[in-house]
């Protein structure tokens, strides 16, 4: 695609020091797009579960080496902020980590509508942290999704997906890195179909709808019920991270297994640790999960001493 036909006019949203926002604007500017105004989150407080790469070059930094006029507003509830974009004439909004809920006076402002990426199949897992809840909750594929924004949370009709296998023993970086790597041709596309004003559009499936909130500390208590698959894939993502609870202490699991089921009975109790061959595990609805390695107070456990 020959840049001097590019010509939209783009306004950015993303936040200072946040990879998924530098990472993403590095594939754009491959593209030569016509960026013609940045909105830049520049709080630096924000919750993240992926570490900070240094591989692209922050929004900050693109902003002044492209001079164009750049807002950091406090609050996008501000009108100022409304008619100083509105002055710039844009014709679409994108939206790559932005940490500020957008209002509709916003996300209507470009003809062509507000895009969001979002590192999820939504309409599963809108919201925060999609990489950590595609895990925890045992999911077999993934991928990036850019939609249109409403005022809803990630509810806004899609216009391009990419989708991914989830494999078992991915952490939340490994997961990411498969997602992201699909996003140069997403973007490519959707440079095209800009230009061309054929954006497509797909309605979500608002009952296959499931928003996360953000994590607590409880959602790291391992919880025996789930099939051991999913449990292991926990412990997998973030080891040390998750617990079991025996005789009101926490015990922090480092590496786990998961084993079938040799045994003629299944009188067991959930939540409690048995001995089979050596083996220290708790039963699931599936298997066996055995802990290989655990912490309490910093110091490793022998686990046979806890039956």
């Amino acid at each position: 695609m020959d840049k001097n036909i590019r010509k939209k006019r783009i306004i950015f949203f993303g936040s200072e020091e946040m990879d998924f926002t530098s990472r993403h604007l590095d594939h754009f500017l491959k593209f030569d797009p016509n960026i013609v105004g940045f909105v830049v989150d520049t709080r630096g407080v924000r919750s993240t579960t992926v570490s900070k790469s240094s591989a692209f070059k922050d929004i900050i930094k693109v902003a002044e080496e492209k001079d164009v006029p750049v807002f950091n507003p406090e609050t996008v509830k501000n009108t100022g902020l409304v008619d100083d974009l509105k002055k710039l004439d844009p014709d679409v909004f994108i939206v790559c980590g932005y940490q500020f809920f957008l209002p509709g006076e916003i996300i209507d402002i470009p003809p062509m509508g507000t895009l969001n990426f979002h590192a999820s199949l939504l309409p599963r897992h809108s919201g925060m942290h999609p990489g950590f809840w595609t895990i925890y909750y045992g999911d077999k594929f993934s991928g990036m999704v850019i939609h249109f924004m409403d005022e809803g949370i990630d509810t806004g009709d899609i216009a391009y997906r990419s989708k991914i296998p989830v494999n078992s023993g991915d952490n939340i970086e490994v997961l990411y890195k498969r997602i992201y790597e699909t996003c140069p041709g997403l973007i490519k596309q959707l440079m095209i179909d800009m230009e061309n004003n054929t954006i497509p559009r797909t309605p979500q499936n608002y009952s296959d709808y499931i928003y996360n909130y953000e994590i607590t500390g409880k959602d790291f208590e391992l919880d025996f019920r789930q099939p051991a698959e999913i449990l292991m894939g926990r412990i997998k993502m973030l080891p040390g991270k998750f617990y079991f609870v025996l005789d009101g202490e926490k015990y922090f699991v480092e590496d786990c297994m998961v084993f079938k089921e040799h045994v003629d009975t299944r009188k067991f109790e959930t939540g409690k640790p048995y001995r089979l061959d050596d083996k220290t595990f708790f039963v699931t609805p599936r298997s066996f999960i055995e802990i290989t390695r655990a912490e309490k107070d910093g110091q490793k456990v022998d686990l046979l001493s806890l039956i």
